[in-house]
């Protein structure tokens, strides 16, 4: 008996559209909104690219989240338009930023959402955060309260990954996951973004446990066969392949810059762009100054200009240390990318070996390095590959993701 019911395909046509659901839906987190001095709402450009696809079958929505002054935000704020017959309430919580602040401001959160959750009919909530995950209090409220709640698992960031976690990152680990466990189990609706955290969160066999793999291709994103392989035809056969994320260690980041060191060591030159921020950019850097072939990009935004770069490359790297699912996979497959990736559970159902990419033991330095030496000579079989794996980019698109969930709560919230 298997503890999920997967959903393999998220596009459905639009026909297939349930009606809205009509209910009071709260939708918890700890990203912060935006408000002008006009009252406009504001979000980061990628929080509203997802966000404003829940109005179109939540239209009685309420955003409970810090709340912030639209200029003091970054530059990629973009503002909420409402569809026709949408409501938009907003229910603001304290800002914290440090583990310390949120313990402060814990009876203020937990009074708010009691009140909050208390006057809507489903809760929309998470089992992860930092630095206190909010979810969790929502999530307890809403079992005090009767109320029927909503989990997204998208990533595990608590579990150890990289190896150089302490005692108090595995304590807190263990509670964490705990805790997890003990909400995922209880909740009425969880999408999960990948078999092995329903596998290990949920119970045997759980009613309302489903798997949406994240995604936020739009159908305009993916190329034509055709486009395709005019691409493939402009790239020549000198490989060049592509790191793209936050620069972590979770993320493989020095897992990558060893492999490309030892095979410089070696006289093998592979081509690697790196693209992203965070505290191994100095390091990205340090390394591209010693070796040639590799180079450290700023950040595009992400949409058209990111899209357009993705295209240009033979390959995406993706060696990550954690189990998380990495949008950027179907990314790679909508502008005919192959991808070259850990095998962890997070990216092996997506990449199929030899056919969509390559997978290599995860946390293997030596491996890496035999798989960046097979892509810089392999031109041709990249090419093979990322036609192939284009054709996996409509069965995943981000309106496709969200109306499968649409069709999933429907289901169950759709009738009172």
């Amino acid at each position: 008996m298997s503890a999920v019911s997967p959903t393999t395909q998220p596009s459905v046509p639009a026909s297939a559209e349930p009606p809205p659901i009509e209910r009071r839906y709260l939708l918890l987190t700890f990203i912060p909104y935006y408000l002008d001095d006009a009252g406009d709402v504001w979000l980061d450009q990628l929080w509203h690219r997802d966000f404003v696809q829940h109005l179109r079958y939540l239209p009685k929505l309420t955003l409970a989240a810090p709340r912030l002054r639209a200029e003091d935000g970054p530059d990629d704020l973009v503002r909420v338009e409402l569809p026709a017959g949408a409501e938009l309430e907003l229910w603001p919580l304290p800002h914290v930023q440090t583990t310390l602040s949120a313990a402060a401001q814990l009876p203020l959160t937990a009074a708010r959402l009691w009140r909050a959750i208390g006057e809507h009919d489903i809760l929309h909530s998470g089992v992860a955060g930092w630095p206190i995950p909010i979810g969790w209090v929502g999530n307890a409220v809403a079992m005090l309260r009767k109320r029927p709640f909503v989990l997204m698992v998208e990533s595990a960031p608590w579990r150890p990954s990289t190896g150089d976690e302490g005692v108090k990152d595995h304590v807190r680990a263990a509670i964490t996951e705990a805790l997890a466990r003990f909400f995922v189990r209880r909740a009425d609706v969880v999408f999960f973004t990948q078999p092995s955290y329903a596998r290990t969160l949920a119970r045997e066999g759980q009613p309302g446990a489903h798997v949406t793999p994240a995604t936020w291709i739009d159908e305009a994103d993916i190329l034509t066969r055709e486009v395709a392989e005019a691409r493939w035809a402009a790239k020549g056969d000198r490989v060049r392949l592509l790191f793209a994320g936050r620069l972590v260690a979770a993320k493989g980041v020095d897992l990558l810059l060893g492999a490309i060191r030892d095979l410089h060591d070696r006289g093998v030159r592979v081509d690697v762009d790196i693209i992203g921020d965070g505290p191994r950019r100095a390091r990205c850097e340090a390394v591209a100054e010693q070796v040639p072939g590799l180079r450290v990009l700023d950040p595009v935004p992400y949409g058209a200009p990111f899209f357009e770069l993705l295209e240009g490359y033979h390959g995406v790297l993706v060696p990550s240390l954690g189990d998380e699912q990495p949008r950027i996979v179907f990314d790679a497959y909508a502008r005919a990318v192959p991808v070259i990736a850990s095998d962890t559970d997070g990216l092996r159902p997506h990449v199929e070996e030899g056919e969509t990419g390559w997978l290599f033991a995860r946390g293997d330095r030596a491996a890496l390095a035999a798989v960046l030496e097979r892509a810089s000579e392999g031109a041709s079989t990249l090419r093979r590959m990322g036609l192939r794996a284009l054709a996996e980019a409509p069965g995943f698109t981000h309106r496709g993701m969200h109306l499968s969930r649409w069709r999933i709560l429907h289901g169950r919230f759709g009738r009172r």
